[in-house]
């Protein structure tokens, strides 16, 4: 019988995703989003505070995230 896999869904830039349950390095979230690496990509937290995803830092995304460049780190 084939495993069965776990969606969740996330918003990167205000796009939707529909992601599979495991962990991810900031640069597959980045390259999903079509983001460069040096783009500062923050995860929003609950109270509104956020979380840097370097590229090379693994994380795994939680139903509802939702992750954006932030404009405080924008470059260009």
């Amino acid at each position: 019988m084939p495993a069965v896999t776990t969606k969740i869904n996330v918003t990167i830039e205000g796009s939707p995703y529909a992601l599979d349950d495991r962990e991810y390095k900031g640069s597959e979230l980045r390259a999903l989003a079509g983001l460069a690496n040096r783009d500062k990509l923050v995860r929003e937290e609950d109270d509104g505070t956020e979380t840097a995803i370097p590229p090379g830092r693994k994380i795994r995304p939680r139903e509802n995230d939702n992750f954006f460049v932030s404009i405080r780190f924008r470059r260009g």
